[in-house]
C-alpha cells in the first residue's frame, strides 16, 4: 500500500501556534524599542513591566494600551505613528514563520479546514488577536478559553468536539513531544513538526497537498 493510499481518510489539519507558526520569541527586540521611544533604563523597563501585566490581571488593560498610558503620565510626547511601529514591532519579535502562514493560506484555498490548538495565556493570546494572528484558524482553539492545555487529554477532546470529525482524519503538528504523544493517545495523526518543508511533505504524502 503506498503512503498516499495509507492516509487517504486524512481532511482537516490542526496546528500548534509557538513554535510551529512562529521561531523563538525575541524579548530584546520589545525592550529595546520601549526603552527608546519612553526614554527607560532597562530597569525602569523591568519594573514598568511587572505593572504592566499586573494591570492586565486587575483591569483587562492591554500592552498598547498601558504604554500609551504611560508616557502621557510621564509626560512623554510620542509620534504619530508611534502605535504602529509598536505593532510592527511586536510582530517582529514573536517571530512568525512567513512559510508556515502560506501553507495555511494553501490549504483553505484547496476548502480544507485549518484548526488551531494552542497553549497560552490570556495577555499573550490578547496581543496576538489585535495583531490578527490568528486570523486563518477556525476554529481557533486556546488553552485560556477552554479551560485545558496540552498534553492533557481533555484539550484533544475539545478540539474534536469543535472539529466534528473523527479523530483518525485530523493531522495534527506541535513541536513538542509530550504533545504529540498525547494526540496519539487521542487517536490523532499527530506529527511532530519540524520545519514548514517537513509540513508540506507530511500533508503530500496524505493527498491534503
Amino acid at each position: 500500500m503506498t503512503s498516499s493510499a495509507l492516509f487517504a481518510t486524512s481532511n482537516t489539519v490542526l496546528f500548534d501556534f509557538g513554535g510551529v507558526m512562529t521561531g523563538e520569541p525575541n524579548r530584546v527586540l520589545v525592550m529595546n524599542f520601549l526603552c527608546e521611544s519612553l526614554e527607560l533604563m532597562p530597569s525602569e523597563f523591568e519594573k514598568a513591566n511587572l505593572e504592566k501585566r499586573q494591570a492586565f490581571v486587575e483591569h483587562g488593560i492591554n500592552d498598547l494600551q498601558f504604554w500609551l498610558e504611560y508616557a502621557s503620565k510621564h509626560n512623554i510626547s510620542l509620534p504619530k505613528e508611534w502605535e504602529q511601529e509598536f505593532k510592527g514591532v511586536l510582530k517582529n519579535a514573536i517571530g512568525i514563520n512567513d512559510e508556515m502562514y502560506a501553507l495555511v493560506e494553501e490549504l483553505k484555498s484547496k476548502k480544507i479546514p485549518v484548526a488551531l490548538l494552542s497553549n497560552i495565556d490570556k495577555r499573550l493570546s490578547t496581543i496576538l488577536r489585535e495583531l490578527d494572528l490568528y486570523y486563518p484558524f477556525e476554529p481557533c482553539l486556546l488553552s485560556c478559553d477552554i479551560g485545558a492545555e496540552k498534553p492533557d487529554l481533555r484539550a484533544y477532546e475539545v478540539a474534536l468536539n469543535h472539529l466534528n470529525t473523527p479523530a483518525h482524519q485530523i493531522v495534527f503538528f506541535d513541536d513538542r513531544e509530550e504533545n504529540i504523544e498525547a494526540a496519539k493517545q487521542a487517536g490523532l495523526d499527530a506529527i511532530l513538526f519540524e520545519s514548514a518543508a517537513q509540513a508540506r511533505e507530511e500533508l503530500a504524502k496524505r493527498n491534503l497537498l
